[in-house]
């Protein structure tokens, strides 16, 4: 798990179950308040075997993370997806 922090949200990579494997996905969750965070899956939907080959993936992606919008979107450095 990674943490990656920006002006009004912070970022968590990680690993999560999806059926039989595991999902890579990046968390946010806005600073300051109490609102649920959305959660992206990253690495291009792939689904790993193993928890921590999912959250290599996912600390993969964030570091390709470089802003978040106002709606909690994840916006890229180019050619990173």
């Amino acid at each position: 798990m990674a943490r990656k922090h920006f002006e009004h949200f912070e970022a968590i990579s990680s690993a999560v179950p999806d059926g039989d494997a595991f999902a890579a996905v990046i968390a946010v969750k806005r600073r300051d308040t109490d609102e649920s965070a959305t959660v992206h899956q990253v690495a291009n939907g792939n689904r790993y075997d193993l928890a921590s080959e999912a959250d290599v993936a996912a600390e993969a992606a964030l570091t390709k993370v470089t802003e978040v919008t106002e709606e909690g979107d994840l916006i890229w450095e180019p050619n990173a997806e």
